[in-house]
Protein backbone atom coordinates (compact mmCIF):
# COMPACT_ATOMS: atom_id res chain seq x y z
CA UNK A 1 0.00 0.00 0.00
CA UNK A 2 2.72 2.38 0.88
CA UNK A 3 4.53 1.54 -2.23
CA UNK A 4 1.34 2.21 -4.57
CA UNK A 5 1.22 5.58 -2.60
CA UNK A 6 4.90 6.42 -3.20
CA UNK A 7 4.18 5.46 -6.75
CA UNK A 8 1.27 7.92 -7.28
CA UNK A 9 2.80 10.60 -5.70
CA UNK A 10 6.07 10.54 -7.91
CA UNK A 11 3.76 9.84 -11.18
CA UNK A 12 2.03 13.49 -9.84
CA UNK A 13 5.45 15.33 -9.37
CA UNK A 14 7.00 14.67 -12.77
CA UNK A 15 3.73 15.12 -14.31
CA UNK A 16 3.58 19.08 -12.41
CA UNK A 17 7.33 19.37 -12.93
CA UNK A 18 6.59 18.56 -16.76
CA UNK A 19 3.98 21.09 -16.66
CA UNK A 20 6.22 23.98 -15.44
CA UNK A 21 8.78 23.55 -17.41
CA UNK A 22 6.73 23.33 -20.79
CA UNK A 23 4.94 26.54 -19.32
CA UNK A 24 8.43 28.17 -18.37
CA UNK A 25 9.49 27.13 -22.34
CA UNK A 26 6.48 28.41 -23.84
CA UNK A 27 6.81 31.59 -21.94
CA UNK A 28 10.57 31.74 -23.16
CA UNK A 29 9.49 31.00 -26.58
CA UNK A 30 7.11 33.95 -26.89
CA UNK A 31 9.31 36.63 -25.24
CA UNK A 32 12.45 35.25 -27.48
CA UNK A 33 9.45 35.98 -30.50
CA UNK A 34 8.50 39.00 -28.92
CA UNK A 35 12.20 40.35 -28.62
CA UNK A 36 12.81 39.14 -32.61
CA UNK A 37 9.96 41.24 -33.87
CA UNK A 38 11.09 44.36 -31.45
CA UNK A 39 14.55 43.65 -33.24
CA UNK A 40 12.84 43.58 -37.01
CA UNK A 41 10.78 46.88 -36.51
CA UNK A 42 14.03 48.32 -35.26
CA UNK A 43 15.72 47.24 -38.44
CA UNK A 44 13.45 47.91 -40.99
CA UNK A 45 13.04 51.71 -39.50
CA UNK A 46 16.50 52.19 -40.04
CA UNK A 47 16.36 50.62 -43.59
CA UNK A 48 13.85 53.01 -44.33
CA UNK A 49 16.14 55.84 -43.08
CA UNK A 50 19.25 54.63 -45.14
CA UNK A 51 17.23 54.29 -48.60
CA UNK A 52 16.02 57.26 -47.82
CA UNK A 53 19.55 59.37 -47.49
CA UNK A 54 20.89 57.23 -50.15
CA UNK A 55 18.00 58.68 -52.74
CA UNK A 56 18.95 61.93 -51.39
CA UNK A 57 22.16 61.33 -52.80
CA UNK A 58 21.57 59.18 -55.24
CA UNK A 59 22.87 56.04 -54.56
CA UNK A 60 20.96 53.00 -54.54
CA UNK A 61 21.31 49.48 -53.56
CA UNK A 62 21.28 46.53 -56.04
CA UNK A 63 17.46 44.94 -56.25
CA UNK A 64 17.57 41.49 -54.63
CA UNK A 65 15.69 38.38 -56.12
CA UNK A 66 15.27 37.00 -52.68
CA UNK A 67 12.21 34.78 -52.85
CA UNK A 68 9.31 35.21 -50.14
CA UNK A 69 10.29 34.86 -46.94
CA UNK A 70 9.00 35.38 -43.54
CA UNK A 71 9.80 38.66 -42.42
CA UNK A 72 12.00 37.48 -39.88
CA UNK A 73 14.42 35.32 -42.10
CA UNK A 74 13.87 37.99 -45.05
CA UNK A 75 15.62 40.53 -43.04
CA UNK A 76 18.52 37.97 -42.07
CA UNK A 77 19.00 36.97 -45.61
CA UNK A 78 19.44 40.53 -46.65
CA UNK A 79 21.28 41.37 -43.56
CA UNK A 80 24.23 38.23 -44.45
CA UNK A 81 24.04 39.19 -48.44
CA UNK A 82 25.37 42.91 -47.69
CA UNK A 83 27.56 44.12 -45.00
CA UNK A 84 26.30 46.83 -43.17
CA UNK A 85 27.03 50.22 -43.95
CA UNK A 86 27.75 49.33 -47.26
CA UNK A 87 26.48 50.77 -51.00
CA UNK A 88 26.62 50.27 -54.55
CA UNK A 89 26.90 53.37 -56.73
CA UNK A 90 25.29 52.19 -59.65
CA UNK A 91 26.91 53.48 -62.91
CA UNK A 92 25.24 56.56 -63.73
CA UNK A 93 23.74 57.49 -60.53
CA UNK A 94 26.88 59.61 -59.37
CA UNK A 95 24.63 62.79 -57.92
CA UNK A 96 27.26 64.07 -55.98
CA UNK A 97 28.40 67.77 -57.21
CA UNK A 98 32.25 67.15 -57.03
CA UNK A 99 31.22 64.53 -59.74
CA UNK A 100 29.14 66.75 -61.64
CA UNK A 101 31.55 70.10 -61.89
CA UNK A 102 34.16 67.23 -62.98
CA UNK A 103 32.21 66.22 -66.08
CA UNK A 104 31.62 69.79 -66.51
CA UNK A 105 35.26 70.58 -66.81
CA UNK A 106 36.33 67.54 -69.08
CA UNK A 107 37.77 66.02 -66.53
CA UNK A 108 34.87 63.09 -65.78
CA UNK A 109 33.89 61.72 -68.78
CA UNK A 110 29.73 60.56 -68.86
CA UNK A 111 28.99 56.80 -68.81
CA UNK A 112 27.65 55.38 -72.47
CA UNK A 113 24.12 56.70 -73.69
CA UNK A 114 24.00 59.69 -70.35
CA UNK A 115 23.70 63.09 -71.92
CA UNK A 116 24.40 66.29 -70.09
CA UNK A 117 22.96 69.97 -71.29
CA UNK A 118 24.76 72.98 -70.23
CA UNK A 119 23.83 76.39 -70.98
CA UNK A 120 26.36 79.34 -69.97
CA UNK A 121 26.39 83.10 -69.89
CA UNK A 122 29.33 84.55 -69.61
CA UNK A 123 30.27 88.54 -68.95
CA UNK A 124 34.23 89.61 -69.84
CA UNK A 125 35.46 92.62 -69.23
CA UNK A 126 38.99 94.03 -71.05
CA UNK A 127 40.63 97.21 -70.72
CA UNK A 128 44.02 98.11 -72.37
CA UNK A 129 45.13 101.19 -73.14
CA UNK A 130 48.50 103.06 -75.11
CA UNK A 131 50.13 106.20 -75.30
CA UNK A 132 49.46 108.49 -78.44
CA UNK A 133 50.91 111.97 -79.67
CA UNK A 134 48.33 114.42 -79.98
CA UNK A 135 48.66 117.79 -82.04
CA UNK A 136 46.45 120.72 -81.07
CA UNK A 137 48.05 123.68 -83.77
CA UNK A 138 51.72 123.96 -83.52
CA UNK A 139 51.71 121.69 -80.23
CA UNK A 140 52.44 118.38 -79.72
CA UNK A 141 50.71 116.60 -76.46
CA UNK A 142 51.37 113.05 -75.30
CA UNK A 143 48.06 111.50 -74.71
CA UNK A 144 46.23 107.98 -73.86
CA UNK A 145 44.22 105.85 -75.75
CA UNK A 146 41.78 103.75 -73.62
CA UNK A 147 40.18 100.60 -75.29
CA UNK A 148 37.45 99.02 -73.25
CA UNK A 149 35.39 95.96 -74.19
CA UNK A 150 32.57 94.20 -72.99
CA UNK A 151 31.46 90.89 -74.46
CA UNK A 152 29.06 89.00 -73.75
CA UNK A 153 28.47 84.81 -74.81
CA UNK A 154 26.08 82.67 -74.60
CA UNK A 155 26.71 79.15 -74.83
CA UNK A 156 24.95 76.03 -75.44
CA UNK A 157 26.88 72.55 -74.95
CA UNK A 158 26.18 68.84 -75.04
CA UNK A 159 27.91 65.92 -73.90
CA UNK A 160 26.96 62.28 -74.12
CA UNK A 161 28.60 59.50 -73.22
CA UNK A 162 30.04 56.68 -75.78
CA UNK A 163 30.81 52.95 -75.42
CA UNK A 164 34.49 52.15 -74.87
CA UNK A 165 35.07 55.00 -72.46
CA UNK A 166 34.67 57.99 -74.52
CA UNK A 167 32.69 61.03 -75.17
CA UNK A 168 31.26 63.48 -78.16
CA UNK A 169 31.34 66.95 -77.03
CA UNK A 170 29.35 69.62 -79.04
CA UNK A 171 28.80 73.42 -78.52
CA UNK A 172 27.79 76.72 -80.13
CA UNK A 173 28.20 80.21 -78.89
CA UNK A 174 26.85 83.39 -79.14
CA UNK A 175 29.00 86.25 -78.74
CA UNK A 176 27.58 90.27 -77.91
CA UNK A 177 30.75 92.63 -77.95
CA UNK A 178 31.04 96.30 -77.44
CA UNK A 179 34.66 98.07 -78.12
CA UNK A 180 34.71 101.80 -76.90
CA UNK A 181 37.70 103.86 -77.24
CA UNK A 182 38.64 106.69 -75.13
CA UNK A 183 41.25 109.15 -75.87
CA UNK A 184 42.74 111.93 -72.99
CA UNK A 185 45.23 114.58 -72.99
CA UNK A 186 46.17 115.30 -69.41
CA UNK A 187 43.42 112.86 -68.44
CA UNK A 188 40.66 114.98 -70.32
CA UNK A 189 39.22 112.68 -73.42
CA UNK A 190 39.35 114.70 -76.26
CA UNK A 191 37.67 112.15 -78.45
CA UNK A 192 35.23 109.02 -77.93
CA UNK A 193 33.66 106.40 -79.71
CA UNK A 194 31.76 103.22 -79.51
CA UNK A 195 30.70 100.26 -81.63
CA UNK A 196 28.66 97.34 -80.85
CA UNK A 197 28.17 94.29 -82.78
CA UNK A 198 26.90 90.42 -82.35
CA UNK A 199 26.88 86.81 -84.19
CA UNK A 200 26.93 83.17 -83.71
CA UNK A 201 30.60 82.01 -82.74
CA UNK A 202 32.74 78.98 -84.47
CA UNK A 203 30.54 75.52 -83.59
CA UNK A 204 32.73 72.92 -81.68
CA UNK A 205 32.84 69.57 -82.24
CA UNK A 206 35.46 67.41 -79.81
CA UNK A 207 35.72 63.91 -79.04
CA UNK A 208 37.85 62.32 -75.45
CA UNK A 209 38.27 59.11 -74.66
CA UNK A 210 39.66 57.77 -70.96
CA UNK A 211 43.24 55.98 -71.80
CA UNK A 212 44.36 55.62 -68.22
CA UNK A 213 42.71 54.28 -65.05
CA UNK A 214 43.56 55.90 -61.69
CA UNK A 215 45.79 54.20 -60.20
CA UNK A 216 47.50 53.56 -56.31
CA UNK A 217 50.39 56.04 -57.90
CA UNK A 218 48.88 57.09 -61.68
CA UNK A 219 45.95 59.32 -62.51
CA UNK A 220 42.95 58.92 -64.07
CA UNK A 221 44.07 60.35 -67.90
CA UNK A 222 41.73 61.49 -70.51
CA UNK A 223 42.46 62.61 -74.53
CA UNK A 224 40.88 64.70 -76.18
CA UNK A 225 40.43 66.07 -79.54
CA UNK A 226 38.63 69.45 -80.75
CA UNK A 227 37.51 70.85 -83.94
CA UNK A 228 36.86 74.59 -84.13
CA UNK A 229 35.33 75.14 -87.45
CA UNK A 230 34.89 78.23 -89.52
CA UNK A 231 31.34 78.60 -89.40
CA UNK A 232 31.31 81.84 -86.82
CA UNK A 233 31.20 85.76 -87.80
CA UNK A 234 34.48 87.25 -87.61
CA UNK A 235 33.66 90.74 -87.57
CA UNK A 236 29.95 92.37 -87.48
CA UNK A 237 29.75 96.51 -87.78
CA UNK A 238 33.56 96.38 -88.23
CA UNK A 239 33.64 94.74 -84.30
CA UNK A 240 35.78 91.54 -84.46
CA UNK A 241 34.20 88.22 -82.58
CA UNK A 242 36.73 86.08 -82.42
CA UNK A 243 35.75 83.36 -84.95
CA UNK A 244 35.88 82.56 -88.68
CA UNK A 245 39.22 80.83 -88.46
CA UNK A 246 39.62 76.70 -88.62
CA UNK A 247 41.48 75.61 -85.39
CA UNK A 248 42.58 71.86 -84.39
CA UNK A 249 42.72 71.91 -80.29
CA UNK A 250 44.31 68.82 -78.32
CA UNK A 251 45.22 68.35 -74.59
CA UNK A 252 45.87 65.73 -72.24
CA UNK A 253 43.87 66.23 -68.58
CA UNK A 254 44.55 64.21 -65.49
CA UNK A 255 42.40 63.90 -62.38
CA UNK A 256 43.81 62.35 -59.06
CA UNK A 257 40.93 61.82 -56.56
CA UNK A 258 41.68 61.79 -52.62
CA UNK A 259 37.99 62.73 -51.45
CA UNK A 260 37.09 65.07 -50.64
CA UNK A 261 39.29 66.87 -53.23
CA UNK A 262 40.16 65.93 -56.85
CA UNK A 263 43.02 67.39 -58.53
CA UNK A 264 43.21 68.18 -62.01
CA UNK A 265 45.81 69.02 -64.30
CA UNK A 266 45.79 70.17 -67.88
CA UNK A 267 48.30 70.40 -71.01
CA UNK A 268 46.86 71.39 -74.63
CA UNK A 269 48.14 72.59 -77.82
CA UNK A 270 45.93 74.31 -80.39
CA UNK A 271 46.86 74.69 -83.97
CA UNK A 272 44.95 78.17 -86.12
CA UNK A 273 44.84 77.34 -90.02
CA UNK A 274 45.51 80.32 -92.27
CA UNK A 275 42.45 81.89 -93.74
CA UNK A 276 42.94 85.02 -96.07
CA UNK A 277 46.51 84.96 -95.33
CA UNK A 278 45.98 85.79 -92.00
CA UNK A 279 46.90 82.85 -89.47
CA UNK A 280 46.44 84.00 -85.64
CA UNK A 281 49.55 82.40 -83.80
CA UNK A 282 49.42 78.93 -82.27
CA UNK A 283 48.66 78.30 -78.40
CA UNK A 284 50.11 76.64 -75.78
CA UNK A 285 48.34 76.17 -72.56
CA UNK A 286 48.47 74.32 -69.16
CA UNK A 287 46.06 74.40 -65.85
CA UNK A 288 46.61 73.36 -62.43
CA UNK A 289 43.87 73.36 -59.77
CA UNK A 290 40.86 71.37 -58.13
CA UNK A 291 38.15 70.78 -56.75
CA UNK A 292 36.73 70.20 -53.47
CA UNK A 293 33.23 68.68 -52.13
CA UNK A 294 31.87 70.74 -49.32
CA UNK A 295 29.03 68.15 -48.88
CA UNK A 296 27.49 66.21 -51.80
CA UNK A 297 25.51 68.83 -52.76
CA UNK A 298 28.27 71.48 -53.09
CA UNK A 299 31.73 71.62 -54.52
CA UNK A 300 34.02 74.40 -54.92
CA UNK A 301 37.14 74.94 -57.32
CA UNK A 302 40.15 77.08 -57.76
CA UNK A 303 42.36 76.80 -61.06
CA UNK A 304 44.90 79.09 -62.56
CA UNK A 305 45.58 78.56 -66.28
CA UNK A 306 48.35 80.01 -68.08
CA UNK A 307 48.70 80.30 -72.04
CA UNK A 308 51.02 81.11 -75.00
CA UNK A 309 50.27 82.35 -78.14
CA UNK A 310 52.63 82.78 -80.73
CA UNK A 311 53.09 85.87 -83.16
CA UNK A 312 50.07 86.29 -85.78
CA UNK A 313 51.38 85.97 -89.40
CA UNK A 314 50.16 88.16 -92.21
CA UNK A 315 50.98 86.85 -95.76
CA UNK A 316 54.05 84.47 -93.80
CA UNK A 317 55.23 87.25 -92.40
CA UNK A 318 55.18 87.41 -88.65
CA UNK A 319 53.64 90.57 -86.89
CA UNK A 320 56.27 91.68 -84.17
CA UNK A 321 54.72 92.33 -80.76
CA UNK A 322 51.65 90.11 -81.73
CA UNK A 323 52.62 87.23 -79.48
CA UNK A 324 50.43 87.08 -75.87
CA UNK A 325 51.31 85.68 -72.34
CA UNK A 326 47.88 84.85 -70.78
CA UNK A 327 47.56 83.84 -66.84
CA UNK A 328 44.06 83.80 -64.75
CA UNK A 329 43.21 82.93 -61.77
CA UNK A 330 39.38 81.40 -61.47
CA UNK A 331 37.54 80.84 -58.25
CA UNK A 332 33.99 78.62 -58.79
CA UNK A 333 31.31 76.95 -57.16
CA UNK A 334 28.68 74.50 -57.92
CA UNK A 335 25.05 73.00 -56.04
CA UNK A 336 22.64 70.45 -57.08
CA UNK A 337 19.08 72.12 -57.40
CA UNK A 338 17.62 69.61 -57.48
CA UNK A 339 18.28 65.73 -59.18
CA UNK A 340 20.00 66.27 -62.48
CA UNK A 341 20.40 69.95 -62.03
CA UNK A 342 23.28 71.58 -61.38
CA UNK A 343 23.89 74.89 -60.95
CA UNK A 344 27.88 76.78 -61.85
CA UNK A 345 29.19 79.97 -60.73
CA UNK A 346 32.52 81.10 -61.38
CA UNK A 347 35.24 84.46 -61.70
CA UNK A 348 38.54 84.99 -63.43
CA UNK A 349 40.80 87.96 -62.87
CA UNK A 350 43.84 87.90 -65.40
CA UNK A 351 47.17 88.16 -64.14
CA UNK A 352 49.26 89.67 -66.82
CA UNK A 353 48.36 92.64 -69.39
CA UNK A 354 47.31 90.28 -71.88
CA UNK A 355 44.96 88.44 -70.08
CA UNK A 356 41.08 89.60 -69.52
CA UNK A 357 40.75 91.85 -66.64
CA UNK A 358 37.75 89.92 -65.13
CA UNK A 359 34.95 87.68 -66.22
CA UNK A 360 32.49 85.87 -64.41
CA UNK A 361 30.39 82.91 -65.71
CA UNK A 362 26.66 81.35 -64.68
CA UNK A 363 25.86 77.98 -65.94
CA UNK A 364 22.74 75.53 -65.43
CA UNK A 365 23.57 71.54 -66.26
CA UNK A 366 20.54 69.22 -67.23
CA UNK A 367 21.26 65.33 -67.16
CA UNK A 368 19.56 62.98 -68.40
CA UNK A 369 20.33 59.48 -66.78
CA UNK A 370 18.06 57.59 -68.86
CA UNK A 371 20.20 55.69 -71.23
CA UNK A 372 19.58 57.01 -74.94
CA UNK A 373 21.07 53.83 -75.96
Amino acid sequence: MKNKFFRITLVMYVLTLSTTVSQAQAASVQELERKLQERDKVILELLDRVEALERRVGVQRPTSNTPDLPSTEKNLTQDSAQEPGTVVVEEGAAERALERSLSREGALLLPPGVLDVETSVTYVRQEDSSPVFVRSGNDVFVGETKLKVDTLIADLQTRLGLPLDSQLEIGLPYRWREVESVRNVNFVPVDTSSDSGSGWGDLRVGLAKTLVREGVWNPDLIGRITWDTDTGNKRDNEVPLGGGFNELRGSLTAIKRQDPIAFVGELSYEHTFEDNDIQPGSILAAILGGNLALSPETALSLFLSTAYQNDTEINGNKVAGSDRTIGTLQLGGSTLLAKGTLLSLSSGMGLTDDADDFSISFSLTKRFNTPLF
